[in-house]
């Protein structure tokens, strides 16, 4: 691995390409990054405070003397305990905020209480590494009810031990009601009037909270004819999540997402002049948002290859035995 040195920190590897891939850990003086997709057990490094990173450095990198070389090769052998919980911890906090879950794409969601447990354990084995000296006490704090099942009962002890030591009381293991994943039966999505264009076009997950949407589905709008006015009409499918407030930005037109369908999508309408039929092909572009969270802005050509790429590799860790138990356990409900 490369080590490289500017004004303000120390660079170690090379950090992954884009927010959506990047798996992150804050420890003390330093960044962790594990690129979700390149599957590497070294992570690369961002080194703000050599002082204080050089206690640890050695249990993720195998020398001590990182910080001086410029070039360094981690040994295959060892051990990598510490290394490993910090990458669990990195990549359940991505998790958090990435995992794709998709009725479309046939990705389950998450159990929330599972990942923060589960997050939770790991947190306590890299505490002494993690720029928050309360990361575990938190952790466990923010544990709600999960799952129960065999498979989990492993953890449950340690989680149980861990609890205990921190003097935290935790919310006792229960079965969930079943989120509302798939979409209802029944229905359909005809329209009343006349279309007179239509499309759909990705949604980018950067713009709305994890879980809100279904993250392989596309949004779909159309420019309605009806009783001599002109309506757009918006439908996009749910995720996991509720209670996320949605809009949809065309043109100069935007559309609160506040109702719903036969077919369970979320779903808009509003009257919009007839010279919305004379925007160009390329202003035909519908964008999902949340307002408050983030601002409507223009696609990414990228994106729709990059979120691919990031579905399969979710698709992938559901039932794997290399996965965080979260993931394995995806869908077990």
């Amino acid at each position: 691995m490369r080590v490289e040195r500017t004004d303000e920190e120390v660079r170690i590897g090379d950090w992954p390409s884009h927010p959506e891939r990047t798996a992150l850990l804050e420890a003390r003086g330093a960044l962790l990054a594990w690129d979700v997709l390149a599957d590497d057990p070294v992570p690369s490094a961002r080194v703000h405070d050599p002082e204080r990173a050089a206690d640890w450095l050695w249990e993720v990198y195998g020398t001590a003397d990182v910080l001086a070389a410029t070039e360094v090769t981690v040994p295959t052998e060892g051990d990598w305990r510490v290394r490993e919980a910090g990458r669990v911890v990195a990549h359940l906090r991505w998790a958090e905020a990435w995992w794709p879950a998709s009725p479309t794409a046939g990705i389950p969601a998450l159990d929330t209480g599972l990942l923060r447990a589960e997050l939770a354990v790991a947190t306590g084995d890299v505490e002494h590494l993690l720029d928050d000296e309360d990361a575990t006490a938190r952790a466990l704090a923010a544990i709600g009810p999960f799952t129960a099942d065999p498979a989990v009962d492993a953890l449950a002890a340690r989680l149980a031990a861990l609890a205990e030591d921190y003097g935290v009381e935790l919310a006792e293991a229960a079965v969930p009601s079943r989120s509302t994943f798939a979409l209802a039966a029944g229905g359909d999505d005809r329209t009343d009037g006349v279309t007179v264009l239509s499309g759909a076009d990705a949604v980018d997950w950067a713009l709305v909270p994890q879980g809100s949407v279904d993250a392989a589905a596309d949004a779909r709008w159309s420019v309605v004819r009806r009783q001599g006015s002109t309506f757009l009409e918006v439908a996009v499918s749910p995720g996991p999540r509720e209670g996320a407030r949605l809009a949809a930005r065309f043109g100069a037109v935007d559309v609160p997402l506040d109702d719903s369908d036969g077919l369970g999508r979320l779903t808009g309408s509003t009257a919009v002049p007839p010279t919305v039929l004379l925007l160009p092909p390329a202003q035909r572009v519908l964008t999902v948002y949340a307002p408050g969270f983030a601002d409507p802005t223009p696609p990414d050509p990228d994106a729709p290859a990059r979120r691919a790429a990031i579905v399969d590799h979710a698709r992938s860790r559901v039932g794997s035995a290399a996965a965080t138990l979260t993931e394995r356990l995806a869908g077990r409900r």
